[in-house]
């Protein structure tokens, strides 16, 4: 299976808004290439789409205060961030362009309190955080090396992530109970469906 990268970060992005398919093709992908990084990869792709999907997490944020879109770098926008923002009519207005990049400032000029106003189309960095960003998980990519699926860094503040952490760790669990093996990432994923249905 051959795929660039602006199809690997589109894939993604459709991925951790909820088409399941893309979830299926990105994973494929990452644990067709058998290394152990593309492997973490996958398992923190699938931990993402659990917070995005299966959470409801608007406490948590709330009780933050949406801590991660008042402070750090700009948010790039990819190509089909910006179309999608174009293409729902949401105001180019505090969204700076340099050098051909358009970046997103922080804090967030979409922030409203804790909430996003653009929560619907908000941009794949956004969708990503804090499990799937790999400047974040960088050295959890790098260092893991174990049996178990790998903990994810979770930044103190974010009570969202780290509620989700623990439903993770239990879907786990749960998972070894029943099956007697640790989950792949895709079989983590299934099982958060199903367990989502029942």
């Amino acid at each position: 299976m051959s795929i660039d990268a602006n199809q690997i970060h589109f894939l993604t992005k459709k991925a951790l808004k909820g088409d399941l398919e893309s979830a299926k093709t990105i994973i494929n992908f990452l644990m067709s290439l058998d290394m152990r990084e593309a492997i973490v990869v996958a398992y923190l792709i699938a931990y993402q789409i659990i917070m995005n999907i299966y959470m409801n997490l608007g406490e948590e944020c709330k009780k933050c205060g949406g801590i991660c879109c008042k402070f750090g770098s700009p948010i790039e926008l990819t190509e089909f961030d910006l179309s999608e923002i174009i293409a729902e009519g949401i105001s180019l207005s505090g969204i700076m362009n340099e050098s051909n990049k358009y970046l997103i400032p922080r804090p967030c000029p979409f922030q409203d309190g804790w909430r996003c106003r653009i929560h619907e189309n908000k941009p794949y960095a956004c969708l990503s955080y804090p499990f799937a960003v790999e400047d974040i998980q960088k050295d959890v990519i790098v260092s893991w090396n174990s049996s178990e699926p790998p903990k994810p860094f979770i930044p103190q503040f974010c009570v969202a992530g780290q509620k989700t952490w623990d439903y993770i760790k239990f879907l786990i669990e749960s998972f070894k109970k029943e099956h007697g093996k640790v989950p792949t990432p895709l079989e983590l994923l299934e099982f958060a469906n199903s367990s989502s249905k029942s």
